[in-house]
């Protein structure tokens, strides 16, 4: 009997020890930057098969400046500013996705410029060439982008108009700032592509459907690790509630095909949202390729969505 308890013991030490390391590997492989491995994407050529050849060439070539805020937790975060050639104070910011930089963001800084905006494109913390150990998933974003809105209104004056637009992180990140009470007025407009209602809830979805590991077990130890090491709980991350504080008009764009964010989560942020609001829900994209699958209409859609605002 002795024996038979000793080896339980040393099992569930065993299982304990593994959990605990499971978690933890799990939450660095979420949570913590691939800065190296991000800024690598900087130094790719485009070959002529890539779909965006164009955008990211024009990219390339446009006339940028560069901008940079203090983050209340002491980060610098960078941004490039494409500039119109004839004066505008219309400003679109743009927030990209998960693991990604701001190059990815190159088709549409092209489609704001071509409808006369201003774009600032920024690396969110933790990617890209803006400081930071963490990623933020979106929840302390939401602050960065605030403060990116205050930037831009002190360079264009009281009488600015501001878009933000993000997709996937970056849409989260976006629906979270315009429920912040100190977003500046002049941001007129949201316009999100395949974001999720909760960080919580994408990190445990991203767990299980993708990784094949047992998110419900992971979870909690993931969690008090986020909290110790990148400040915040998932939990707190409620992006849901954050849209229920907004009056800012919302355009919501999603895949019926999303593979990372589930279509439900659409679903849920526009049956929420009690603004102004319009859907463009595309049933065969997956996630983030509603421009790809047809490009006239996305464009189409946004303009239209602008048009009814009069930012265009």
């Amino acid at each position: 009997m002795k024996k038979k308890t000793k080896y339980l013991t040393i099992a569930a030490l065993l299982g304990s020890a593994g959990l605990f390391t499971g978690s933890y590997l799990s939450f660095r492989a979420s949570t913590l930057n691939l800065k190296k491995l991000v800024r690598k994407q900087r130094d790719i050529d485009f070959p002529a098969s890539d779909p965006w050849v164009l955008e990211k060439r024009w990219y390339q070539n446009t006339k940028r400046l560069h901008r940079q805020i203090q983050t209340a937790d002491g980060l610098t975060l960078r941004a490039i500013l494409l500039p119109q050639a004839q004066a505008t104070t219309k400003v679109a910011i743009l927030a990209h996705g998960y693991h990604h930089s701001l190059e990815q963001m190159a088709p549409y800084a092209k489609l704001f410029y071509d409808l006369g905006f201003n774009v600032l494109v920024p690396d969110a913390r933790g990617h890209g060439d803006s400081g930071g150990r963490t990623i933020g998933f979106g929840w302390l974003d939401r602050r960065d982008y605030v403060q990116w809105a205050q930037l831009m209104t002190q360079e264009y004056g009281p009488t600015a108009t501001l878009v933000l637009f993000g997709i996937s992180m970056g849409a989260a990140t976006v629906l979270a700032a315009s429920g912040e009470a100190d977003l500046p007025q002049t941001v007129k407009a949201v316009i999100e592509d395949s974001g999720f209602s909760s960080v919580a809830k994408e990190v445990y979805y991203r767990m299980w459907s993708h990784y094949y590991l047992p998110a419900p077990s992971l979870m909690p130890l993931m969690t008090l690790f986020a909290k110790w090491q990148a400040g915040y709980a998932y939990q707190e991350g409620n992006i849901l509630r954050q849209l229920l504080k907004s009056q800012t008009p919302t355009l919501f764009i999603h895949g019926g095909h999303d593979r990372h964010v589930p279509p439900k989560a659409f679903s849920r942020l526009y049956h929420a949202a009690s603004m102004r609001k319009m859907a463009y829900f595309v049933p065969q994209a997956d996630h983030v390729q509603a421009y790809a699958t047809n490009r006239a209409k996305y464009e189409a859609t946004i303009r239209h969505f602008l048009a009814q605002l009069k930012l265009v």
